[in-house]
């Protein structure tokens, strides 16, 4: 018996889908997985014949009775991701992981036509790993019937960067998009936001403007200059944030830095209860819970930070449901 995992290439450097899926597959080699690397590409303009024998390509290595890790969507399409997982499941005795990391037809409101079909995909898992309680739910609902289940709950973030302490300031760091994220263009609070995008405002006051920045830069960064990161829905698609688990959390815990989030956050119990940092029903809340807090009470949660991102930047959450996976999938139990 050999495992397999899927990799994704082909895709942009700053695409936050090929970052996980290389991370991923990184940590996974490290557990004796093979890789199978998938292209982006212009599937359409594959026959039908091509497209067998490019898949066939892809998955030679695979034998009848090992264990494949699907890392979902390959965003080549709906209906790439289908063909692939039915070529696999000719094998015979061969175990089936399906690693959600995003669902396409719950992201784009214009592509939920395709959700009947990528749900008839993850049942033909043998185990699926979803990326919180909320969006398992979400599925169930709209037809999921795969029964061994392995939940995320946090992405991982490796780096080999030193720990620097962050500085007890009283401002909000934010890594994302303005033209996403409209909130960033509309902040009028008395405490500053120091946003990280290629776009800049321009006629905020409070907003400071510190450009995009690779992971080594950000992650650099964000201890220096302290204070919280911050983790908030775009105004569009914002029960998909809620059910989804977000790669920019643990880009900041990391980094060392303390939290703000949503209490609709589907990972914000861990936030809670390991003293990350803040969990607020608005950025109103999110404000004046920054203004009254003392040192003290940040040096608490920077203490927390720093022992709980052990787990992130060595890999810990998903050697341990890539194990628990492989556990699942030979046993009667996931």
């Amino acid at each position: 018996m050999r495992m397999h995992i899927t990799n994704l290439f082909g895709q942009s450097s700053r695409s936050v889908a090929l970052i996980a899926q290389n991370m991923v597959a990184d940590i996974a080699r490290g557990l004796d997985f093979r890789e199978i690397g998938i292209y982006a590409y212009p599937v359409h303009t594959d026959t039908e014949s091509e497209l067998s024998k490019r898949i066939d390509g892809m998955i030679a290595s695979v034998g009848f009775d090992d264990i494949v890790v699907v890392q979902s969507p390959s965003w080549n399409s709906t209906e790439f991701d289908d063909y692939f997982v039915n070529k696999l499941k000719v094998y015979p005795e061969m175990k089936l992981i399906i690693f959600i990391h995003d669902i396409i037809p719950l992201m784009f409101k214009t592509n939920e036509y395709l959700i009947d079909k990528t749900i008839a995909t993850y049942n033909k898992a043998d185990l699926l790993v979803v990326p919180s309680e909320k969006m398992l739910v979400e599925l169930r609902n709209r037809g999921l019937t795969t029964k061994k289940i392995i939940v995320q709950h946090m992405w991982d973030h490796p780096t080999s960067l030193p720990y620097t302490q962050p500085k007890f300031v009283k401002k909000i760091q934010f890594a994302g998009s303005p033209e996403r994220f409209t909130f960033v263009k509309e902040w009028s609070y008395e405490i500053p936001l120091h946003v990280y995008a290629s776009e800049k405002i321009s006629d905020l006051p409070m907003v400071v403007n510190e450009g995009w920045k690779d992971d080594i830069e950000l992650i650099q960064s964000l201890p220096l200059l302290g204070g919280f990161g911050l983790v908030w829905s775009q105004k569009d698609d914002v029960l998909y944030y809620e059910w989804n688990v977000s790669y920019k959390l643990s880009t900041y815990l990391a980094a060392g830095l303390p939290v703000i989030v949503q209490d609709t956050l589907s990972n914000q119990t861990i936030i809670k209860e390991n003293n990350l940092g803040i969990v607020v029903t608005s950025l109103e809340e999110a404000v004046e819970k920054v203004n009254s807090l003392t040192e003290q009470e940040y040096d608490e949660m920077v203490k927390a930070v720093k022992k709980y991102r052990e787990l992130i930047i060595n890999g810990y959450f998903t050697k341990k449901l890539l194990i628990d996976s492989i556990h699942g999938v030979l046993s009667n139990k996931a």
